[in-house]
């Protein structure tokens, strides 16, 4: 590895070691058929000097006549034709097939690959923690699993076709030294030094590759903020801001853009031009100094001919390579930056608990957001089973991090939270999980049905179960409005209904699940009054089966709860929690 790193670059060797670990054996398969097609090819070429030595010296007193002695000797001169065209022929049939395969099983490879990459960044998404998640730029997540998997998939696709090129180019230089030595050698040469004498452009594409997915970055950037700040941003004629940040980043991504594709034109013509003065120096060469046979000469001027097109694809390919490798490494960082997080534990789905009467507890927990002073600092409390607890204090208390660490989103930096005893880590959490239910502020919904959005939650559930959770949250009138019901979309984020019916329907789906444990932060501040106050009353009814956790701003809210616990301003310096009983009919005494 460290010799390949040296000689190709620390990315170079990345990109491909990532490559062929993932191709294993199929590698070893597609260098077969690429030998395998070069060789027919090679063969089909060396076979056009006796043909042309039969039709150009009927006698067939040259060219290769000699090891196919014992297939044509005896025989006539249109046999001999038709035997070696028949060769050919034949030769070329299996080059067909071979190159069928081979080209099948290099896009299978390339398409796979590049889809392992979306794959592994996703799942290490899912489970790298929310914490860690949650303070990564979204930007350079959409653009790994977009723009710069296409910049791999072009950079894989490259690496493929290079190879096979190069193969080629190995097997015309055989043939060529075969038909005449020294005039192929010579052309070799030239060969060699035109590829020692376009490394610059290659430096350059490199080069370039890196300010293009640096400008990619901030098109996305800005169109995430474009989208999330439009409508702020129309409310106060500030539009035409954000299109000119827009532009200018869009303006510097084509500049580079129309760099690269400059270089690669130039290249391009620099090689045709080369590629002419080779040839006819070869062929001054081989008729002045060298007197090669004319069937001799023309097939290697054929052969030096077809070098030029697999001589172009590998020079085209090795900048796509370099232009694509700084988006293999943003992609590879990302993942290896996930990969140092803790990831969630899986276990097989565990068994409903039916009667749960442990607690969630809390012992001398802080948290502290990376490089950041502690959020909440040793807390100690435990939440009985089958509570209704609000939490409230002024914002940046430390509320929803409360919220977040019973829920399993987080982890503590110090101190520890218990389900049942149990540390909330590996198998525990993802068995707490199973149980739970989560609706935060800003309820998130799929640009698709009423329907999907529910069974989303909870993809066993009925109509009728469905109809019934959207009955019990107010949501009736929802789908008398919609015409499609149940099968009516929300649109992007459920932008075609109100806050308000966004969180009736998260809460909805909250309810399908059937929780142990429900989460609700904010959860009903967009809906007024009257139909929040109907909907925590049929809450405090899946009491004692469920506990309930609830942050809120309303006095209203509170009032349905046992018991209230209060972050005040200096949380960060308080050394326990606050709890108060409230003042609700049959709301349990003593503190937790």
């Amino acid at each position: 590895m460290r010799v390949a790193s040296r000689l190709l670059g620390p990315e170079t060797s990345a990109f491909l070691t990532a490559f062929l670990r993932f191709a294993r054996w199929r590698a070893a398969a597609a260098a077969g058929l690429i030998g395998l097609g070069a060789l027919f090819d090679g063969v089909g070429l060396l076979l056009l000097v006796p043909l042309l030595d039969l039709v150009l010296r009927p006698q067939g007193e040259g060219g290769l006549g000699a090891p196919l002695a014992w297939f044509l000797d005896g025989r006539g001169r249109s046999e001999r034709l038709l035997l070696l065209l028949g060769a050919f022929a034949l030769l070329m049939t299996l080059r067909g097939l071979v190159l069928s395969r081979r080209d099948r099983l290099l896009d299978r490879l390339q398409m796979e690959f590049v889809e392992s990459i979306r794959t592994g960044l996703v799942d290490r998404l899912a489970t790298a923690g929310w914490g860690r998640v949650a303070g990564m730029s979204h930007a350079r997540v959409v653009q790994a699993l977009s723009v710069e998997i296409h910049q791999i998939g072009i950079a894989a696709n490259s690496t493929l076709l290079t190879g096979t090129a190069l193969a080629m180019l190995v097997g015309h230089c055989v043939l060529a030294l075969l038909l005449a030595p020294a005039a192929g050698g010579l052309a070799i040469g030239f060969a060699v030094l035109g590829a020692v004498a376009s490394r610059r452009y290659l430096k350059r594409a490199r080069e370039l590759g890196q300010a293009v997915t640096k400008a990619h970055f901030g098109m996305t950037d800005s169109a995430l903020a474009f989208l999330g700040g439009l409508k702020l941003a129309t409310a106060q004629g500030l539009q035409r801001a954000f299109v000119d940040q827009y532009g200018e980043v869009s303006a510097a991504a084509l500049r580079d853009r129309l760099a690269f594709a400059g270089l690669q034109t130039g290249l391009r013509a620099t090689m045709a031009g080369s590629a002419a003065v080779v040839g006819g120096a070869t062929v001054v060469a081989g008729v002045v100094l060298f007197h090669i046979d004319p069937p001799k000469l023309v097939t290697l001027l054929l052969v030096l001919a077809r070098m030029g097109g697999p001589a172009m694809t590998v020079q085209h390919g090795m900048q796509q390579i370099l232009h694509g490798l700084p988006a293999h490494g943003m992609a590879l960082s990302l993942y290896e930056e996930l990969a140092g997080s803790a990831p969630d534990g899986r276990i097989e789905p565990g068994p409903r608990l039916a009667e749960p009467d442990a607690a969630i507890a809390f012992s001398h927990v802080t948290y502290r957001r990376s490089g950041g002073d502690p959020t909440l600092r040793d807390v100690s409390l435990t939440v009985p089973a089958g509570a209704f607890v609000g939490v409230v204090g002024p914002s940046g208390t430390g509320k929803t991090t409360f919220l977040d660490l019973a829920a399993g989103l987080l982890a503590p930096t110090e101190g520890r939270v218990t389900v049942e005893g149990l540390d909330l880590s590996g198998a525990a959490l993802a068995r707490h999980r199973e149980h739970i239910a989560y609706v935060a502020q800003d309820a998130f919904l799929f640009d698709d049905t009423i329907r999907r959005n529910l069974s989303w939650s909870r993809p066993d559930a009925s109509e009728e179960e469905m109809l019934d959770a959207l009955d019990k949250v107010g949501a009736g009138d929802l789908l008398a409005r919609l015409a499609h019901g149940l099968d009516s979309r929300v649109g992007e984020r459920g932008g075609l209904i109100s806050a308000g019916e966004r969180q009736r329907l998260a809460l909805a789906s909250a309810i399908l699940r059937r929780p142990v444990v429900l989460f609700l932060d904010e959860a009903t501040n967009a809906i007024d009054l009257a139909g929040e106050r109907a909907i925590l009353a049929m809450l405090d009814q899946m009491r004692p089966g469920a506990t309930i956790l609830m942050v809120s701003h309303r006095s209203e809210s509170l009032a349905f709860c046992d018991r209230v616990l209060t972050f005040p301003d200096a949380v960060l310096t308080v050394q326990k929690a606050q709890l108060a009983p409230t003042t609700k009919a049959g709301a349990r005494s003593g503190l937790w």
